[in-house]
């Protein structure tokens, strides 16, 4: 059992202690990312209005990049690297960090790896185990999108009119150099890539060819954004980030301004489903900043918020139907305790505010369990235990409960509109 620091250790009443310290041995939780399972149901609804981008795809080039290193995994000339097992995976990381070294240090934005890129200069190097984002973050944030797209098919062969557009910019010479580049560090991690060692010549010059604002342009423009309304919606929401008069705005406004008849649906149930998952976030964030209180008292202190919760978790109920998912219906579930409380008296309040808590954490340990994880917050004797303490402020959760006004998620919105700023 985890050894208590007698300095920091609570000891409520009942004479039950939570647990201030992680103790390896009993709680693999720490690392966990949303732990209450929020974004297969916010992304379904997402996908609606952005159907192919994923949230870090920050940059054209990175696509661009993704595609380029697919169809150079498919020539011909270079299958004799590729024999080995596991050599397209270390293939894709070498020319990760060559690509992005190129990029840094050819006035063009970077996806990945600023630091590293810059602390190394010309001395900047990449193995095949290289753990860096400057050599993985494409492979791993980037490809989804691009199949989604249908730049490249679900084997990963990339589209025939990309490909023709590639081979237009790309040489055998280029081949060549890049051969001679790949071939010792794919022998062995031991063997460093140092991308300035090749950067010049023929290579430059495919590499310039590929990443012209214009190659690809036109695809890009037809394939990213999704039908002819999804393309309207991120250059409409493009506008309202640039404007004068709304470029100040919150997320939660900015999507209550766009108006566009064929995604009102779509539009209309983001707006009700975003404002109870932050009803379900704050909640279970101020369990995590409430140790060893017992369940009653946390639903006293969040008396005054149940009108408030109530009117979002009954706008979330309506979206009944919308999701068949198993998240989305425990969900409802949860929005149901609230939606159909009774407002009558001080006690039925506390009573419909524990019974959502409770729920809350049980749904949450569900979660958990699917992921082989332990829970962040257990309830054992109507008391509030934490296995891992909490990271935010019990104050902060509590006024977003009461103003609702921070969205946490912006539902592909803002990706949208900069991969269009950049493509159009």
């Amino acid at each position: 059992m985890t050894e208590l620091d007698s300095s920091t250790a609570a000891m409520p009443a009942g004479g039950l202690p939570y647990f201030t310290n992680v103790d390896p041995a009993l709680s693999r939780s720490s690392g966990g990312r949303d732990p209450l399972g929020l974004l297969p149901v916010w992304s379904a609804f997402g996908r609606r209005l952005v159907p192919n981008l994923a949230s870090p795809v920050g940059h054209v080039n990175g696509i661009k990049a993704v595609v380029l290193i697919q169809w150079l995994l498919n020539l011909d000339a270079l299958q004799s690297l590729l024999e080995r097992d596991g050599a397209r995976r270390r293939f894709f990381r070498l020319m990760e960090g060559l690509i992005e070294y190129w990029l840094y240090h050819n006035g063009h934005t970077a996806c990945f790896g600023y630091t590293a890129l810059t602390a190394g200069k010309g001395n900047f190097s990449v193995t095949t185990k290289m753990g860096k984002t400057v050599a993985n973050g494409l492979y791993q944030y980037y490809r989804g999108t691009c199949r989604r797209a249908a730049l490249v098919d679900d084997n990963w062969a990339v589209a025939p009119g990309v490909a023709s557009q590639l081979d237009e910019h790309w040489t055998a010479d280029a081949t060549q150099v890049l051969k001679a580049a790949l071939a010792d560090p794919l022998k062995s991690a031991s063997n460093a890539l140092f991308p300035e060692q090749y950067l010049g010549g023929a290579l430059a010059t495919a590499l310039s060819g590929v990443f012209d604002q214009n190659t690809l342009r036109q695809t890009l423009q037809e394939c990213l954004f999704g039908d002819t309304y999804q393309q309207t919606l991120a250059s409409m929401f493009l506008a309202l980030r640039n404007a004068a008069d709304t470029k100040n705005l919150n997320l939660k406004d900015r999507v209550g301004k766009l108006v566009l008849p064929q995604l009102d649906h779509a539009i209309d149930c983001v707006q009700r489903c975003e404002p109870f998952l932050l009803v379900m976030q704050d909640a279970f964030d101020y369990l995590r900043g409430s140790p060893g209180k017992r369940l009653d008292l946390v639903a006293r202190e969040l008396d005054a918020m149940l009108p408030a919760m109530r009117e979002r978790a009954a706008r979330f109920a309506t979206l009944a139907g919308e999701q068949n998912s198993t998240r989305m219906r425990h969900m409802q579930v949860l929005a149901d305790i609230l939606a159909t409380a009774s407002t009558a008296a001080a006690a039925s309040k506390e009573a419909v505010l524990v019974t959502f808590l409770r729920e809350l954490v049980a749904y949450h340990t569900r979660c958990m369990k699917e992921r082989g994880r332990d829970p962040m917050v257990l309830i054992e004797s109507d008391l509030v235990l934490l296995p891992v303490i909490g990271d935010r402020s019990p104050e902060d959760a509590k006024k977003s409960l009461e103003s609702g006004q921070s969205w946490m998620n912006d539902y592909y919105l803002t990706t949208a509109s900069n991969l269009y700023a950049q493509v159009f």
